[in-house]
């Protein structure tokens, strides 16, 4: 049972890439960040997918049952993966452009801080630099980015439950447009986080890995 976030803050999902989960035996359980007190019910894993989180900043981080919810999710070791809205929504949390903080789950160990301009924007290719949800060290997946925030890592060690040191960097991501490659996607045992929209339903072994990891948690 895969739950994913799907509300007016997190709606950008790949219509093939969760019909490829469901192929491989997930059953989609959706639920609402904004609106619902509690995770559903007998959860195997989370999937908090992009979307305009900081355009609801407010009533994200005043939905404290929710966010208790998902601290309480990672804290048992169970899998979790987020992309762009949902890393903003994994953070310590969310910075507005008047400098305004809201606070959210505190799992990933970083603020994000919105822009006045486009942060990133284009095709991407990223390479596994170590094992992780879908896949062993050296697979590859392509997807896109498109944001205006960015991460801002000076965090006190005690913000989080998950320090900072304790999480590492699977990604070696290469943008298309100038072939710049880049480090990024924050992994901590079952937890991964990108600003990377990644297209799995290109990579049918990606999602069989995936599924297979959240298996191997029963």
């Amino acid at each position: 049972r895969l739950g994913i976030a799907r509300d007016a803050a997190f709606h950008f999902y790949y219509p093939d890439t969760l019909e490829a989960l469901q192929a491989e035996g997930c059953e989609l359980v959706f639920f609402s960040p904004l609106n619902d007190a509690r995770l559903p019910e007998k959860l195997d894993a989370l999937y908090f997918g992009g979307g305009y989180p900081e355009e609801h900043a407010d009533a994200l981080a005043a939905n404290a049952p929710l966010l208790r919810d998902t601290r309480e999710f990672a804290s048992n070791g169970k899998t979790i993966y987020a992309e762009c809205g949902g890393l903003m929504y994994l953070a310590e949390g969310i910075e507005t452009r008047a400098g305004k903080r809201f606070a959210l789950a505190g799992i990933l160990p970083v603020w994000t801080r919105m822009l006045e301009r486009r942060k990133a924007l284009g095709y991407v290719e990223v390479e596994l630099t170590a094992d992780s949800l879908f896949g062993r060290r050296g697979a590859c997946v392509r997807g896109h980015e498109f944001h205006y925030s960015e991460i801002v890592t000076n965090c006190p060690e005690n913000a989080t439950i998950f320090p900072l040191k304790d999480w590492q960097l699977v990604y070696a991501l290469r943008r298309r447009r100038d072939d710049k490659l880049v480090t990024e996607g924050f992994q901590r045992e079952r937890i991964l986080a990108s600003y990377v929209h990644a297209h799995f339903a290109s990579r049918p072994e990606t999602i069989r890995h995936f599924v297979n990891s959240c298996e191997r948690l029963q």
